[in-house]
């Protein structure tokens, strides 16, 4: 029988309808339909009869947090059969590279329907939520099916929580329907406690993104850089996961700094790939561009031309590139986006420079920032100053960078803090639920 929220997604179904379907149209939109059969329920049944976790990880950031917890889970849980989804394309394609010999699915469209098709076919046994998306008729359909849901690495932003605070209690409270919560930070704990989460469930463990961070040593910058075909003199200007406008603000800052700094590269790593030729024209109206495409498809590493841009317009790369620079920007931070993961290329010792908007990364950010090692930029102007001090400076620049690591190092442990109290959270409730079968058999 249809929900309630069923009933409000179909009446913002006939709202949106036309924005919908003008966005499909799109070239760029067509990636909303991948997967659409299986989100809307047709799901291949899971085989055999091993207990199952459910790991749902939005997109690539979330499903890659989760690796540590599925490691974990393997060696503490191993009698458990792990099945993954995501609900971005990206995500898909990362998860299934990232965890080979894992079943890999699209998140459903919340209907109840679909909801209750994939429960059917997948027969979890517990479902683990990395960071906090509601969906209401996931979360009843699992509490009717009295399958235990826990949220890992949570976090909730102070918009989201006011949100929340406004309509829990009403029709529907999905957020009560999560059993444990395991958190970042103690600010978080406050605001799920004041949801009207008891106590109990919540435990405040750290971020498992920092454990699952690579060190230096398990990459080769040199040969990254001879791939890339950036020379060993060169410096390398490096912009991750941007976002409209910041190629923008990049590009200004790399032609005011070229003169003084001649053998300066720069690296663009757009956040979605789907914008690379958008990207490519920006750039070429200034300078040379190279497709990093379109070098792996001719199989050269020859070195960048002189003033040649590079643009990474691959997926799942941009981790170990991080690797091979001098100086980088992380996007999705001078727009009001929340920033993107900035903690990869602290990990390596980089020097890092973010824009002012960093809401999803609060906790980490205010690490960095207590510890001085990164550094806040407002606008491009500031980019274009802060880089041209770290470059000038390259013991400042290595110092700052070694900070930031350091507090990375010290914020690492998540992982185990969480697996001690969930593994026996999925062991309880698991054998509950056995017995409940048993009972009506």
């Amino acid at each position: 029988m249809p929900s309630l929220v069923d009933f409000a997604y179909y009446g913002g179904l006939l709202l949106a309808g036309p924005f919908l379907l003008y966005k499909v149209a799109r070239k760029r939109g067509r990636r909303h339909l991948a997967g659409l059969p299986e989100r809307l329920g047709e799901c291949e049944r899971r085989a055999g009869q091993r207990p199952c976790i459910w790991i749902h990880g939005v997109s690539v950031g979330e499903i890659r947090a989760a690796r540590t917890l599925v490691e974990a889970i393997e060696r503490d849980l191993p009698e458990f059969e792990i099945v993954l989804s995501t609900t971005t394309s990206t995500g898909q394609e990362v998860a299934k590279r990232d965890y080979p010999g894992k079943r890999v699915i699209y998140f459903p469209i919340d209907f109840s329907w679909s909801v209750a098709k994939v429960f059917r076919a997948v027969r979890p046994d517990v479902v683990v939520l990395v960071e906090l998306e509601i969906w209401p008729n996931f979360l009843q359909e699992a509490h009717r099916r009295r399958i235990p849901v826990a949220l890992v690495n949570g976090r909730i932003s102070s918009k989201s929580f006011r949100g929340y605070r406004l309509v829990r209690g009403w029709l529907f409270d999905p957020i009560g329907k999560i059993g444990q919560f395991f958190v970042q930070t103690q600010r978080y704990a406050e605001r799920f406690a004041h949801l009207g989460i008891p106590q109990r469930q919540i435990h405040v463990t750290g971020s498992v993104k920092y454990d699952q961070l690579q060190a230096p040593e398990e990459t080769d910058p040199a040969a990254i850089r001879a791939d890339l075909g950036v020379r060993e003199d060169d410096l390398v200007l490096m912009g991750g996961s941007t976002h409209p406008s910041e190629e923008a603000a990049l590009l200004k800052a790399y032609l005011a700094l070229r003169d003084e700094f001649p053998r300066l590269r720069l690296v663009l790593v757009p956040r979605h790939t789907e914008r690379t030729n958008e990207v490519a024209a920006l750039v070429r109206r200034e300078l040379p561009l190279a497709r990093r495409t379109e070098r792996k498809a001719a199989g050269t590493s020859e070195p960048l031309a002189e003033g040649e841009v590079l643009l990474v317009d691959t997926v799942g790369e941009l981790g170990r590139l991080y690797s091979c620079a001098d100086l980088v920007f992380v996007g999705g931070s001078l727009i009001p986006h929340g920033g993107q993961n900035m903690l990869e290329p602290v990990m390596y010792g980089k020097p890092t420079l973010f824009g002012p908007h960093w809401d999803n990364f609060k906790e980490p950010v205010e690490r960095l920032l207590a510890a001085e090692g990164a550094r806040e930029v407002k606008d491009s102007g500031e980019l274009l100053s802060a880089s041209r001090e770290l470059l000038r400076d390259p013991g400042a620049a290595r110092a700052m960078g070694e900070r930031g690591r350091e507090a990375m190092i010290a914020a690492r442990g998540a992982t185990e803090r969480t697996m001690q109290v969930m593994a026996d959270f999925i062991r309880r409730r698991t054998a509950q639920r056995r017995q409940r079968r048993h009972a009506r058999v």
